[in-house]
């Protein structure tokens, strides 16, 4: 079976770089006919990012696959008006232009619930829409500094560092598709009402949202938040180590290197004869082995050092233990557990050719078409949906002829 969850959901997507093109790319992993608005002539950003040969850029590829694009120029009316009646059509909205932007274009919440009162508008900002910072530009670097997690990010003892991901991107992302789903939630249940209750309950339906990169950066940093407000303790850079569980790390081996921790106090007399040193029975609480964590941690790394990773991979996995192997991208993309859950698609790109693309986090059993369609073209699908749109070819040539989709 294929279609997905979300088939039959319509979305229009005004964004642009990568929190707002991951949002939708989830929807549209999951179904949902998601249609990008662009800038004639010169589309998202992204498409001149990363660009490698051919003039291909792979962030565009993965964050707008199962997408069609339209091109609109929202600097005049006709443009506007065509935007408009996409969006009288929809059920969601996303936009990720800075603040009051999407008002100057006539394409604001107040404007699109005027001619769609039930459609979820989803607002992606820096730093949100209130606050004292809301006009204010941001970008994942940026909001990883400022919201605190680049703080507690890097080789141990030493100076804050990048996650080498854009974590605020892709987590806001995420965030704004749960808020959507929330507010489709919301909205169902307003309709499944009966007489004046309906009524009343469509009326209240405001259906805007706004998340921020600094407000989904913060809402990481989870228990650090609340220990400080305990005890007022400030962590730093902590490498691979763990902020309260002891070993739970990386260890070298005698050929490479591999992570493995032990979650609970009942299972450490399995450890210490897994690894073989009987010293570390002195320590049978976590909060023994984090008071002394150098001591432990030095028996440990002493011990895994003389065997192979294979070799203590295997012994980790015949007790029960978590444990991994630490994989670059080439590991990944040929590891069988990513295989397995298809995690790393195969893909045919019609300018480009066989590549790959990440698959959806999402595992629905029934679901399993997730790349229906590559990312497209500039531009490539505004004739097909403004057609359906303008529901007449007088108005689509008005629409035309005033500049609606560029020159």
């Amino acid at each position: 079976m294929t279609g997905g969850p979300l088939a039959g959901l319509t979305v229009v997507e005004m964004t642009g770089h990568r929190a707002g093109p991951f949002c939708g790319a989830l929807l549209a992993d999951m179904g949902a006919d998601v249609v990008k608005i662009e800038r004639p002539g010169v589309g998202d950003p992204a498409r001149s990012q990363g660009v490698g040969p051919d003039g291909k850029s792979g962030y565009f590829m993965a964050n707008n696959r199962n997408k069609r694009s339209v091109t609109l120029d929202l600097k005049s009316d006709a443009g506007t008006e065509a935007a408009l009646s996409l969006l009288e059509a929809a059920d969601v909205f996303i936009e990720n232009f800075g603040y009051g932007v999407t008002d100057k274009l006539g394409v604001g919440h107040e404007a699109a619930k005027e001619v769609n009162p039930e459609i979820v508008y989803a607002s992606i900002k820096g730093y949100g829409e209130t606050g004292p910072r809301k006009e204010q530009a941001g970008l994942d670097l940026i909001l990883q500094a400022e919201g605190g997690i680049m703080s507690v990010t890097g080789p141990e003892g030493g100076e804050p560092v990048k996650i080498g991901q854009a974590i605020g991107d892709l987590t806001t992302g995420m965030f704004t598709a749960i808020g959507i789903l929330a507010r489709l939630y919301e909205r169902g249940n307003a309709g499944g009402s009966e007489g004046e209750e309906a009524d009343s309950a469509a009326d209240s339906f405001n259906g805007k949202f706004d998340v921020g990169l600094f407000d989904s950066i913060v809402t990481l940093l989870n228990e650090y938040l609340t220990s400080y407000s305990m005890d007022g303790s400030v962590p730093g850079p902590q490498g691979t180590s763990h902020q309260t569980l002891v070993p739970y790390q990386r260890f070298e081996t005698a050929d490479g290197a591999l992570v493995t921790g032990v979650p609970s106090d009942d299972r450490w007399d399995d450890f210490v004869e897994l690894v073989g040193r009987d010293e570390l029975a002195e320590y049978p609480t976590n909060d023994d082995r984090f008071e002394h964590a150098d001591a432990v941690v030095g028996i440990i790394e002493a011990e895994f050092a003389t065997e192979s990773t294979e070799y203590w991979l295997d012994r980790l996995i015949d007790y029960g233990f978590p444990c991994g192997p630490i994989n670059d991208v080439e590991d990944v993309v040929h590891y069988d557990q990513t295989r397995a859950r298809d995690l790393v698609v195969e893909h045919d790109d019609p300018d480009w050719g066989e590549c790959l693309l990440p698959g959806h986090p999402i595992n629905f059993p029934e679901h399993d078409d997730i790349i229906r369609s590559p990312a497209p073209r500039l531009g490539e699908h505004t004739e097909s949906v403004f057609a359906d749109v303008a529901g007449d070819q007088t108005t689509l040539d008005e629409w035309r002829e005033g500049g609606a989709f560029g020159d």
